[in-house]
C-alpha cells in the first residue's frame, strides 16, 4: 500500500469518516497477474465494508467510448455508486476515473490520495497545517544539494552542467521556491525569460523550464501557489512575450491535468528526439478579436485577466476568514498595513490555492459563473474603515441548508473546518457557496469611501451585493483593465 494511501486512511480512521471499497475493485484485483500481490491486495480489500451494487445509468455509460473494456465496465460501476450518493467522495488515483467523474458534475467529489490525507488534516482543528510562503530568489543562490533536485539528476545525462548554466544566467532567469519548515526546498519554479518560441517561428516566448513540488510535499496546494507567483510576476513584467511554455514528460499525467486547469494547451511535442516529450502552452495576452467570456477568458489568459461585461459583486469578509483565504496577501487594509512574517503560524493549505471557496450566509441566492467578485475585507465590525483588498472570478455558487451538501462542493478547496460549517449552518440556516478564482491582489486596496465615490457601493457593505450603478461598473472595469 502507498504511503500516502495508508496516512489517509489513518486520518480517516481517527476521526471516525467511514472508508468502503466497491466491489468493482475486488474484480480488478483478481486480474492481478503476479499472485502475491493478487492476494495482498485482495486481503487489504477485505479489511473494509463493501458497497452494494446499483444499476448503472444510461448518463453514467454515456461517459465512457464505444465498445467499452471490462475496465470501463468496472469503472462504471464505481461511478454509478458515487452518482446516486452512495458516498459522498471517491478517492482514487486513477486519472481517467477522475476525469469522467468530472464529465458527470463531481469534479468536487473526487480526490487524489495525497488530497484526501492533507485536506483531513486541514479539516480537522488539531492537525498541525503547513505554513508556506514564496520566495523570490536569484537562480545563482539555488542550492544543487536540495533532493528536490534528485529526480532531475536522473532525468539529465548533464545536470551539473545544466545547474551551472542556470545558475551563470541568472540575469535572463527568474525563481520562486517555497522553503519548508525544516528549510528544505518543497517546490521550485524557475523560467528563462526568453527563449525560442516552441511553435511560432521567429518568435520568443517564457520558458517555464523547472516547475516541481517535492513528493513530500504533496497535497497541499503548493503547485497552485508557485504558479501563482510566476503568473503575478508575468503579469506585471514590462515587455515580456506574450506566451509561456513548459516541456512535460508523457507519462506525467498529474502536472498534464494541473496545466490544463490553468489555461495550458499542449501545442505538439519538443522534437521527432523527443516524441515523449510535450510542448504545453498558455497565452498570456488575448489576441485581438478574443470573444472567451468570463471564467473562459479568465483560465485562457489569467491570472491576471478580467473580461469586461461580467456581473461584478462586493462580498464582505471577515478578518479572521480573509487571512486563511488569502495568506499570501500583500497588504490587509485601507491603511495599507503589509502582515508581519510569521504573524500566523498556522495559514491553511487551501489559502494557497489560486482555486478557492467561500462561504457565508448572504441573501443572495445564485451569482454567475464568470462575475467579477470584489472581496471588501471589514475592520472588525467597525462602520466605514473596510476596503476590497482582493479580486476572485466565480466558478460555481450553491445556496443550501444541508451541511453535507456544502462540504460536499467545497471540501476540495475549502479553509473551513467541520466545526465551522456546522457553525454557519446553525439552526437551520442556507449557507452561499462560492467557488472561485484568485486573480490578484487589490495594491493599493480601494477604501469605501473611495468605492462610494465612484458609485461602485452607497454604504458599507453588509452582505453580498451585486454593483449595478454603470458609472460603479465602468469605473471597476476600467481600474481592472478589464478585456472590452
Amino acid at each position: 500500500m502507498q504511503p500516502v494511501v495508508s496516512t489517509f486512511l489513518r486520518i480517516a480512521g481517527e476521526h471516525g469518516h467511514k472508508v468502503y471499497v466497491h466491489p468493482a475493485t475486488l474484480d480488478d484485483f483478481k486480474e492481478t497477474s503476479d499472485s502475491v500481490h493478487r492476494e495482498q491486495n485482495i486481503a487489504a480489500y477485505a479489511k473494509y465494508p463493501a458497497l452494494h451494487e446499483v444499476a448503472v445509468p444510461q448518463h453514467v455509460l454515456d461517459v465512457f467510448p464505444a465498445p467499452r473494456s471490462p475496465n470501463d465496465d468496472r469503472d462504471s460501476r464505481i461511478l454509478a455508486a458515487l452518482d446516486i450518493g452512495a458516498v459522498h467522495f471517491l478517492v482514487t488515483n486513477d486519472s481517467k476515473l477522475r476525469k469522467r467523474a468530472a464529465r458527470l458534475g463531481h469534479e468536487s467529489r473526487v480526490l487524489r490520495p495525497d488530497d484526501a490525507a492533507a485536506q483531513l488534516e486541514t479539516w480537522h482543528p488539531g492537525a498541525p497545517p503547513p505554513p508556506p510562503s514564496v520566495e523570490a530568489l536569484n537562480t545563482y543562490e539555488l542550492d544543487a544539494s536540495e533532493p528536490i533536485f534528485n529526480s532531475l539528476r536522473a532525468t539529465y545525462a548533464d545536470f551539473d552542467g545544466w545547474i551551472a548554466k542556470v545558475k551563470a544566467e541568472s540575469a535572463s532567469r527568474r525563481a520562486w521556491m517555497v522553503r519548508g519548515a525544516d528549510g528544505r526546498y518543497e517546490a521550485l519554479a524557475i523560467v528563462k525569460m526568453r527563449d525560442s518560441h516552441p511553435v511560432a517561428v521567429g518568435k520568443d516566448a517564457i520558458k517555464l523550464s523547472t516547475f516541481k513540488v517535492a513528493d513530500f510535499a504533496a497535497g497541499r496546494r503548493l503547485g497552485e501557489l508557485l504558479l501563482k507567483a510566476v503568473l503575478r510576476w508575468a503579469a506585471n513584467e514590462y515587455g515580456r512575450p506574450s506566451d509561456m511554455f513548459v516541456e512535460v514528460d508523457a507519462s506525467q499525467d498529474r502536472l498534464q491535468e494541473f496545466l490544463t486547469d490553468f489555461g495550458f494547451i499542449q501545442v505538439g511535442v519538443k522534437d521527432q528526439n523527443h516524441p515523449d516529450e510535450q510542448v504545453w502552452l498558455k497565452t498570456l495576452d488575448p489576441p485581438a478579436g478574443s470573444d472567451l467570456e468570463g471564467l473562459p477568458h479568465h483560465i485562457a489568459y489569467g491570472p491576471e485577466a478580467i473580461r469586461a461585461g461580467q456581473p461584478i459583486f462586493v462580498i464582505p469578509i471577515i478578518p479572521k476568514w480573509y487571512e486563511d483565504l488569502f495568506p499570501d496577501a500583500e497588504v490587509f487594509g485601507p491603511s495599507g498595513a503589509v502582515p508581519i512574517s510569521g504573524a500566523d503560524p498556522e495559514p491553511k493549505a487551501h489559502g494557497n490555492a489560486i482555486k478557492k471557496a467561500y462561504l457565508c450566509r448572504s441573501p443572495t441566492n445564485h451569482i454567475p459563473p464568470g462575475s467579477t467578485l470584489l472581496f471588501y475585507r471589514s475592520q472588525g465590525g467597525l462602520k466605514g474603515d473596510g476596503a476590497v483588498v482582493a479580486l476572485g472570478v466565480a466558478e460555481r455558487s450553491h445556496k443550501s441548508q444541508d451541511p453535507i451538501e456544502t462540504i460536499e462542493l467545497s471540501f476540495k478547496r475549502t479553509v473551513y473546518s467541520e466545526e465551522d460549517v456546522a457553525d454557519l449552518h446553525n439552526d437551520g440556516s442556507a449557507v452561499l457557496t462560492i467557488l472561485f478564482r484568485h486573480d490578484r491582489f487589490i495594491v493599493p486596496p480601494w477604501p469605501v469611501d473611495e468605492l462610494r465615490a465612484h458609485s461602485v457601493v452607497t454604504t458599507w457593505p453588509q452582505s453580498v451585493t451585486r454593483v449595478k450603478n454603470p458609472e460603479g461598473i465602468a469605473w471597476v472595469e476600467q481600474q481592472l483593465n478589464a478585456w472590452p
